[in-house]
């Protein structure tokens, strides 16, 4: 897990009065390498990929309008700001919107790029005194929050509001960030990614819409990515707190992504207020986007292409593959999804654990000579994790004798299992093995006897079958080969002259309902 995350944002300007001749410029710089002594990060160059891509994609960025530097020093990328400000002075800077997104470690003071330091200061300068009419500065690098020292800085929890109508009239200077100056921020493995790159990304594909106008503005895409973030964060040992700082006078905002009419582009309208993965191709596939809906019917943009596509709830999924055709729009919710149970999906490689209980009636071979079958009833309690199902259970059965004094034998016991299950449609199978601690008490039919009680042992292999009764509801059935150790008395002419372990073999058999929570 990567130590380098947070986001700056400075932004200036307004959009043109025709947005459709609006021109937007875009550099991109990663490094996975900072000073000496810093450990290599694993995805900030991919991150830098990740941003130009959707910039390119819904931006309208022409090919020609597009910078990646990747793995250069300071001075690279001085130089290449340089350039790109004096291209854009001589093209017309009228109609011209720059955004400078970086990715990579970075402290209090500046970014560090393979061993040199690019300063705060310096970057600012370069950035505001570009001469595009917009100017905007994503910055995605640890304790970057150093940046927003300059006049209305704060530490906030919740999303800022820019209040916007039709006239689009801002000057000045707006600086945000996704971690304070004092804080680590992270990589993730599972997102293949920062926090919050993956959802700035995700707000600009069309999570971040808030007010569902197929436009996603740099607030609303900051606003989302920052919630989001926290969220995340909240899973790690440090939080990482947006912060913003702003001069800015007027009123708007500036338009980053636009999710209609966009050449080779289909529009994925997701249909409930959830959690959603985006995967490209099938289950096994690379993730897209994990994004968090606040309202139903939220459309996200997505390239032309088969989709893998999970709506997250509290008791259950929802699957649904899907084919995003170009200028067309598919909703989930004209969809037959397949739902599946929480225990289900984990088993598949999936986060977290579920649990649940079941019962039934249990047989078990004979144990003791002269003795029929024990019958009897059980109770588990499974706990489901991604590599194996972990389960406590108790029972308790009673046999008697076929001949003689023995009377009735009840036993009681208590055992833990461990399972590897593997789901079907309709079912699920699995192999494992039991073991449980057995104390036996017998009911001696002669008069004045006293009641013989023992502890034992039992090992079984454990073979079971689950059908689904519902989405929550199953039928196990279970059994398999049973090793006991048992202890007996040691008799002699008739007189008992002491006890002796036995190892007697077996089989076991259960049957009864179970319910997943």
């Amino acid at each position: 897990m990567r130590r380098a995350l947070a986001s700056l944002v400075i932004a200036a300007g307004a959009l043109l009065v025709t947005p459709a001749a609006a021109r937007t410029v875009v550099v991109a710089i990663g490094n996975n390498h900072g000073l000496p002594g810093e450990l290599s990060l694993r995805y900030a160059e991919r991150d830098a990929e990740r941003f130009g891509g959707v910039m390119r994609r819904l931006g309208g960025v022409a090919p020609s309008d597009y910078i990646e530097v990747r793995g250069e020093q300071a001075e690279a990328v001085r130089a290449t700001l340089h350039a790109l400000n004096a291209r854009i002075r001589r093209d017309g800077a009228d109609d011209t919107a720059l955004i400078v997104y970086y990715s990579g470690h970075a402290d209090a003071e500046g970014l560090h790029l393979a061993g040199t330091t690019l300063k705060y200061d310096e970057l600012q300068a370069i950035v505001a005194g570009s001469p595009a009419r917009v100017r905007a500065l994503v910055l995605d690098g640890c304790r970057s929050g150093g940046a927003t020292r300059v006049k209305g800085a704060r530490v906030v929890d919740e999303a800022f509001d820019i209040e916007l109508d039709d006239r689009i009239e801002v000057e000045g200077l707006a600086i945000m960030t996704s971690s304070a100056a004092g804080e680590d921020s992270h990589e993730s493995e599972r997102l293949g990614g920062s926090f919050f790159t993956h959802h700035l990304v995700a707000g600009l594909v069309g999570a971040g819409d808030e007010d569902g106008d197929a436009r996603v503005t740099l607030s609303e895409a900051y606003a989302y990515a920052a919630r989001r973030t926290l969220a995340s964060s909240g899973r790690t040992r440090q939080l990482q707190h947006p912060t913003y700082a702003y001069d800015i006078k007027g009123r708007g905002d500036f338009v980053m992504t636009r999710l209609d009419g966009v050449r080779d582009t289909g529009r994925l309208v997701l249909h409930a207020a959830t959690t959603f993965l985006v995967r490209d191709g099938a289950d096994d596939g690379p993730l897209r986007a994990e994004l968090t809906t606040d309202r139903p019917s939220t459309p996200i943009s997505l390239p032309a292409g088969d989709y893998f596509v999970q709506a997250r709830f509290p008791d259950h999924y929802e699957e649904y593959r899907v084919e995003v055709e170009a200028g067309a729009s598919v909703g989930l919710a004209e969809r037959a999804g397949r739902r599946v149970a929480y225990a289900r999906l984990v088993r598949k490689g999936g986060d977290g654990a579920a649990h649940g209980l079941y019962a039934g009636g249990t047989v078990h071979g004979p144990v003791l000579d002269g003795h029929r079958l024990t019958a009897g009833a059980g109770l588990g309690y499974d706990l489901t994790l991604p590599w194996a199902t972990l389960g406590v259970r108790a029972r308790f059965g009673h046999s008697r004798a076929t001949e003689g004094l023995d009377g009735v034998v009840r036993s009681y016991a208590m055992g833990l299992s461990i399972a590897r299950i593997l789901d079907r449609p309709g079912f699920s199978a699995g192999l494992g093995l039991l073991v449980e601690g057995v104390h036996r008490t017998q009911d001696v039919e002669q008069a004045g006897a006293p009641t013989p009680a023992s502890w034992g042992l039992a090992l079984s292999g454990l073979v079971l079958i689950e059908a689904n009764l519902g989405e929550r509801v199953y039928l196990r059935l279970e059994g398999g080969p049973v090793t006991q150790l048992v202890r007996v008395a040691r008799i002699d002419n008739g007189a008992r002259i002491g006890d002796r372990v036995d190892t007697r073999f077996g089989a076991f058999g259960a049957l009864g309902p179970g319910v997943r929570f």
